[in-house]
């Protein structure tokens, strides 16, 4: 995969160059796994997803600029699975298991588009709901996070010119393979990622992916994020 020079992106970027959720398969695999079963056991279920704030010091709403995140939310509800994403779910095996996802479920999740959402502001803070049948609204879950995560990331750096950038993305790299370097170490210890909800963006996930596989080799078992799985 060649790489990408992150400072420089983060200093073009745009909603539209730099979606942060650009594959509908950019969450968790077992977010998928889940949804086959509420699919199929609780399809007539009503659910609700809630943001909450656990850190209510941070000021979300103050924070983060309303127009982005409505932005970054409807771009997010245009997306669907792709064809080549779905060959890909059907033919893989994951587990250890092959066609994982029944047929049927398949047919259904290549129509999937996510719900409408509720977003207000209170006392410096995002309301953010999600209503409809569970297996709708569940999929919200990692996206909205990551949307949010990734936004307040924008808002911290967009200040910085391009050099200060690139010092800034240069440092966190050397810290990223320093602790590549000590878990070289440890050859039977065993890592995945599971960052996906709380990561920085989703470029630097990529780039911390792509530095384990390269750093430790098979004590690196693989990422949770199924679009980064798939690449």
């Amino acid at each position: 995969m060649p790489k990408t020079d992150i400072a420089r992106r983060v200093y073009n970027h745009t909603w539209k160059l730099d979606p942060i959720v650009r594959s509908l398969l950019d969450t968790d695999f077992y977010k998928l796994l889940m949804l086959q079963m509420i699919w199929g056991v609780y399809r007539d279920v009503d659910a609700t997803f809630s943001l909450i704030n656990r850190a209510t010091s941070v000021r979300l709403a103050d924070e983060i600029d309303e127009q982005e995140l409505r932005a970054q939310l409807d771009h997010a509800r245009t997306l669907r699975f792709s064809k080549k994403e779905m060959i890909w779910l059907a033919g893989n095996t994951f587990y250890g298991r092959k066609q994982i996802f029944e047929p049927d479920f398949l047919a259904w999740l290549e129509n999937f588009r996510l719900p409408e959402y509720e977003l207000s502001r209170r006392d410096g803070q995002y309301e953010l709901h999600f209503h409809g049948r569970w297996h709708d609204t569940t999929m919200w879950e990692i996206p909205a996070l990551a949307i949010i995560n990734e936004l307040r990331s924008r808002a911290a750096l967009k200040s910085m010119g391009p050099f200060a950038l690139d010092v800034t993305y240069a440092r966190a790299k050397a810290k990223v393979w320093e602790k590549v370097e000590k878990l070289k170490k440890y050859p039977d210890l065993r890592i995945s990622d599971f960052g996906t909800r709380r990561r920085h963006s989703f470029l630097w996930q990529r780039w911390c992916v792509e530095a384990l596989k390269e750093g430790i080799g098979a004590s690196f078992t693989g990422t949770s994020n199924v679009l980064l799985a798939m690449d």
